[in-house]
């Protein structure tokens, strides 16, 4: 699979699927957040989450890794079981554990450069208020976008709320953002919503 990043042009990369039977974006984000303390992941490494219904509704994920060389352990651990959760794989032709089917569903996906960003480049450092700017500066997310498609400066204010998940789009991350109080944004997809929203953090 080939994804395009700006000023670097086409770069070649490998995904890992996995599912671990999260039910909600929320236990699908924990398991993303324990692996990559458990992982040999790159920092360059994207980790999203995907929607699955068929044939029981659940949230799989993927890894998108630079190349080989670095998914190969990556999914040797979690073939073995060397990750301490149970997680199915899909590398490639490869398939480990039981949901190897929902585990190349998230490959699939990530392959079509769509998914929740959770882990990417610059992630740890989304705490806080940050401006638009320093955020691009700073991570992998290269575009923000208000409600009704507005455009906000790179001067604008974002207050993290330590919750940042912006969306993999056709290889970018594109992080959608509502306005808030004195002028600054938050992330459109709130850590704590009420239940009618469903689960997520």
């Amino acid at each position: 699979m080939v994804l395009l990043q700006p000023d670097l042009g086409a770069a070649r990369v490998t995904v890992i699927g996995l599912d671990g039977g999260a039910r909600t974006a929320r236990e699908a984000d924990h398991l993303l957040h324990r692996l990559a303390e458990r992982l040999p992941l790159p920092e360059s490494t994207h980790g999203c989450t995907h929607p699955l219904r068929d044939p029981e509704p659940r949230v799989v994920l993927s890894l998108t890794l630079p190349d080989d060389a670095a998914a190969r352990p990556v999914f040797d651990r979690l073939r073995d079981g060397a990750a301490g959760e149970d997680v199915a794989a899909a590398w490639g032709e490869r398939r480990a554990g039981a949901r190897a089917a929902g585990a190349a569903a998230g490959a699939a996906a990530a392959a079509a450069g769509t998914g929740r960003a959770v882990l990417f480049p610059g992630w740890r450092l989304l705490t806080g208020s940050l401006t638009l700017g320093e955020v691009f500066a700073r991570t992998a997310i290269t575009r923000a976008e208000a409600l009704g498609g507005t455009v906000p400066p790179a001067s604008a204010v974002l207050d993290t709320r330590g919750h940042v998940r912006p969306e993999l789009r056709d290889g970018t991350l594109l992080l959608r953002l509502m306005p808030a109080r004195g002028g600054r944004y938050v992330p459109f997809e709130i850590p704590d919503p009420h239940p009618c929203c469903g689960a997520r953090a």
